[in-house]
Formats: C-alpha cells, sequence, structure tokens
C-alpha cells in the first residue's frame, strides 16, 4: 500500500484540478502528500518520491498565489506529469531508483543488496520515467489540441508501467531459477 499512498497527493490533484479551482487543487495535494509523510519527515526516513512530491506541491501552491497563477493552472497538468518525471529521472540518476523503497518493504532484507535487486528496481524505475515522459508530452499536447486520444494514451501507458511492474520481478526470479 506504500506505493499507493505516495501517489495519492497526485491522483487527488488530477482529479480535483478538473473539478476544483487550481489553487483548491493544489493546496489540497500539498496537505495530502504532508499528511502522508509528517511521520516520515520526522523520523528522517522520507522516501524519493514523497520529498519530490512535498517539494512539488509546495511550490505549485506558492505558484497558484502569484501573478503566474493563471499560466501554472492552465499548464498545471503537463507540469505535474513533467514533475513525476524529473522526480523518478532524479532518483536513477542518484543511483536510488526511487521503486527500491518500497521494494524494501515487502522484500527480505538480505536481498536488498544484491545487484539482481537494484537491477530490477532500475528497470522497472526506467519504465515509469518513460511512462511520465510520454504521459508529460501528451498532456501538454493535449493543451492545444484537446482530444480523447490524450486519456487513452494515459490509461494504457499506466496500465501497461503497472502491470509490467508487477510481472517483471518474477520474470527475473524464475529466470534466475532456471539458470
Amino acid at each position: 500500500m506504500g506505493i499507493f499512498l505516495s501517489f495519492l497527493p497526485w491522483i487527488a490533484f488530477w482529479i480535483l484540478s478538473g473539478r476544483e479551482s487550481f489553487a483548491i487543487a493544489a493546496v489540497a495535494s500539498a496537505a495530502v502528500v504532508f499528511f502522508i509523510t509528517i511521520r516520515d519527515i520526522r523520523e528522517h526516513n522520507i522516501k524519493v518520491l514523497d520529498l519530490g512530491t512535498l517539494v512539488f506541491f509546495v511550490l505549485l501552491t506558492v505558484a497558484a498565489f502569484t501573478p503566474w497563477a493563471e499560466w501554472t493552472d492552465r499548464n498545471a497538468l503537463p507540469l505535474s506529469n513533467v514533475a513525476l518525471f524529473l522526480i523518478v529521472l532524479s532518483s536513477i540518476l542518484i543511483r536510488k531508483p526511487f521503486t527500491l523503497q518500497y521494494a524494501r518493504e515487502q522484500i527480505d532484507p538480505k536481498f536488498w543488496d544484491s545487484p539482481a535487486f537494484y537491477s530490477v528496481n532500475l528497470v522497472i524505475s526506467w519504465v515509469w520515467c518513460a511512462t511520465f515522459a510520454i504521459v508529460a508530452a501528451t498532456s501538454y499536447l493535449a493543451l492545444n489540441h484537446p482530444c480523447l486520444i490524450d486519456r487513452v494514451i494515459h490509461i494504457l501507458v499506466f496500465v501497461g508501467a503497472i502491470k509490467f511492474t508487477s510481472w517483471y520481478p518474477d520474470h527475473v526470479k524464475e529466470k534466475i531459477k532456471n539458470q
């Protein structure tokens, strides 16, 4: 359930930004991420995704009350997807793929330092990085050319990434077992 909670502020934002004012969506999402991560912040054990999410929604909340609010409102959905892309890409570049912290919650600690464990999480993180890049590009294109196809693409790439995330670790385990 850990990774679902980490995506909850994003889901809240995507839902609220279509129904409420941009400022309400930004403030609500910042509150959700703060509420979810307060204990981890106090324990100095915040996940990379949660930290990036907190920074993004705090900045977005501040932007909602500046002279750039109208521009930010218009571009909020593509910006949110670009932010997710950058958070995931940054986690890969600092050699701490964002999925590692969630995988460690489910896997025996004796496997944490294995090259296969890191490799699986690196590959899965790259898949999510590509997913957010595709969604960011299509949501930006939809600003000027609105159509249903961007939503279909979003659903397809998210479903594909979710299925890959659940399939790939078992595939690697099976491959290692058969060697």
